[in-house]
């Protein structure tokens, strides 16, 4: 077989590293002509693109007001803003089936089944003094943050590297945007692989401009779509709105209607994302999975925590293997008190073929307070084994005091605390929990100096202020 073609093979079966390889030892070749170099050149572009490529739809939940002169009233309509602010029905809700529901430690929301990528930082705290609480683990696998912008030295006097394959791809000091406005077939992979791989924003909009401007009246929405996710990223979001609109009028597309109810969302405007997205999901785009699923998560975000289950259910009726579907269900099940409920939706993640730490931790939860005690230990020593990093360790003891301290072992309690902040010394749910179990033994000395450092590592936690002043009080 030709060595283009099958890299070209390669490349839609997805082995990018294996195409890229090939890729290299044609550019190294003296034969054959430039112009065959030029396309081993763009099919490594787009592979090194694909290697890296995630949708930043699913990533930074923050909010971003970009433009100083906009005003913010200091009380938000109720259901309109990302403070935990609810209309009355969903008080009633939140009081019911939300109460011990851990928080997000960023960004204020309830957790949820899935975490991702803007808030798998976010700590959620929700021990008590004599009353602490488990919390559920989220699964990040399906949803790590990859790394796309990769700073890379240029060295050499070509603006195309193709001797070279350990050098970069493209000098981008010597990048002009207007020598590829005129390449319908080749500026946009050089967009991708400018924003995605290389991580330059502003190259990529200078691409975007070069295009709009020489095309004019005739440019593609797909341009105008990119130049308003560039103007996103950079926290442009009034400008991107915009953008954003002109290509929705040229050509209604899924993937720009979510661009632009997250525009609404970094603008905290949630209730134009919701007409946007539900607009769309009756008339141009029933059923799409994709659009549903970003109106539950902006109802989850506004505290809407029903409208938000009941959308996550009818995504299960359309697609039955929807992961962050079922997660979220799940945890709504289990903060309800139905942990038999829950482990019903976690065991048919499990049986798609999810094994994660978390995902076990969250059946071994179930399993304890749904009363399956023999399941337990099992589920929790599955869960250590597949953990690989420091914080699912530490999440993972954490979550195994529990069982401690409902079969009234406070020794191993207490030693499951300590594991878990030898492996991550700012969690601060475990640091309070310690300072609560102190408490029990009258080491009151340990006590305040637990909460202090507690303290230290969740500075806004109620739970730890509360347990700091009850100290300070009784001492």
């Amino acid at each position: 077989m030709d060595p283009f073609f099958q890299a070209i093979s390669l490349f839609r079966r997805r082995n990018y590293d294996e195409c890229i390889e090939i890729c290299n030892l044609l550019l190294q070749q003296q034969q054959p002509q430039q112009q065959h170099q030029g396309r081993a050149w763009e099919l490594k572009m787009r592979a090194m693109t694909r290697r890296v490529y995630i949708d930043e739809i699913e990533a930074d939940d923050g909010i971003v007001v970009d433009d100083p002169l906009e005003t913010i009233p200091a009380t938000a309509k109720p259901g309109t803003s990302f403070g935990g602010t609810a209309t009355a029905a969903g008080m009633r809700r939140k009081t019911a089936g939300t109460a011990g529901r851990p928080r997000t430690s960023a960004t204020g929301r309830l957790i949820t089944g899935v975490s991702r990528p803007g808030t798998m930082n976010a700590r959620p705290l929700t021990s008590r003094l004599g009353n602490s609480t488990a919390r559920l683990a989220t699964a990040t696998a399906a949803h790590q943050r990859l790394n796309s912008a990769q700073n890379i030295r240029l060295g050499t006097a070509s603006m195309y590297a193709y001797g070279d394959p350990n050098g970069p791809l493209l000098h981008l000091s010597r990048f002009h945007a207007a020598q590829f406005a005129h390449k319908d077939t080749f500026n946009k992979p050089l967009f991708e692989y400018l924003y995605y791989h290389e991580g330059d924003i502003e190259k990529a909009l200078q691409l975007c401009d070069a295009v709009i401007n020489l095309r004019k009246l005739a440019v593609d929405w797909w341009w105008h779509a990119q130049k308003g996710r560039c103007l996103l990223a950079l926290n442009k979001g009034k400008l991107a709105e915009e953008y954003f609109k002109q290509s929705l009028s040229q050509m209604p597309h899924p993937e720009t209607i979510l661009l632009l109810s997250k525009t609404y969302t970094k603008l905290k405007r949630p209730e134009d994302a919701l007409k946007l997205l539900e607009a769309a999901s009756t008339d141009r785009f029933p059923n799409e999975i994709s659009l549903m699923t970003q109106q539950a998560r902006i109802q989850e975000h506004i505290g809407n925590i029903g409208g938000s289950v009941k959308m996550y259910r009818d995504i299960v009726g359309l697609d039955p293997i929807h992961t962050e579907a079922l997660a979220c269900i799940a945890v709504h099940y289990f903060y309800n008190n139905q942990p038999e409920t829950a482990l019903l939706y976690y065991r048919r993640i499990l049986s798609m073929g999810a094994h994660s730490a978390e995902l076990y931790c969250n059946i071994a939860l179930c399993c304890l307070y749904g009363g399956q005690l023999d399941l337990v230990l099992y589920c929790f020593h599955r869960s250590i084994r597949l953990a690989t990093t420091n914080e699912q360790k530490a999440d993972v003891w954490y979550n195994m005091s529990f069982v401690a301290l409902t079969t009234g072992d406070i020794n191993m309690a207490r030693r499951c605390l300590r594991l878990c902040v030898s492996y991550d010394g700012s969690h601060g749910a475990a640091l309070n929990n310690l300072a609560v179990l102190a408490t029990r033994t009258g080491q009151y000395h340990k006590v305040k100096s637990y909460l202090v450092a507690a303290k230290t590592a969740a500075p806004d936690c109620e739970e730890i202020n509360r347990n700091i002043l009850l100290i300070e009080k009784y001492q």
